[in-house]
């Protein structure tokens, strides 16, 4: 499945659409070593980003055509994340500027 726009960070990441319906979206990612941390787990940096690019995909899957830009995003890490990940995101409410995912 492609995405709904040409992201060249997401290409380099190899992150792969599953879902894109219906104020849903789901991605999975495979990590290689170029994604790890000094720990070798996924750099935070990269989990942030699965989760920017699976909830802006949730936003648009109703309305492909009106884009979105996160303007505040917070996560908890509660452990280190190990691949294959699959991220999924859901949107909850959305106005005619903002998207609550």
């Amino acid at each position: 499945m492609e995405f709904s726009v040409r992201i060249p960070f997401v290409e380099l990441l190899g992150f792969e659409l599953q879902k894109f319906e219906s104020g849903e979206a789901e991605i999975a990612f495979k990590p290689t070593d170029d994604h790890l941390n000094s720990f070798d787990v996924v750099h935070g940096g990269a989990s942030m980003t699965l989760l920017d690019v699976v909830m802006a995909h949730a936003a648009r899957s109703v309305e492909a055509d009106m884009g979105c830009v996160t303007i505040e995003m917070k996560t908890s890490f509660m452990r280190a994340a190990k691949g294959p990940l699959t991220a999924k995101g859901k949107l909850l409410h959305r106005t005619a500027t903002m998207a609550f995912t």
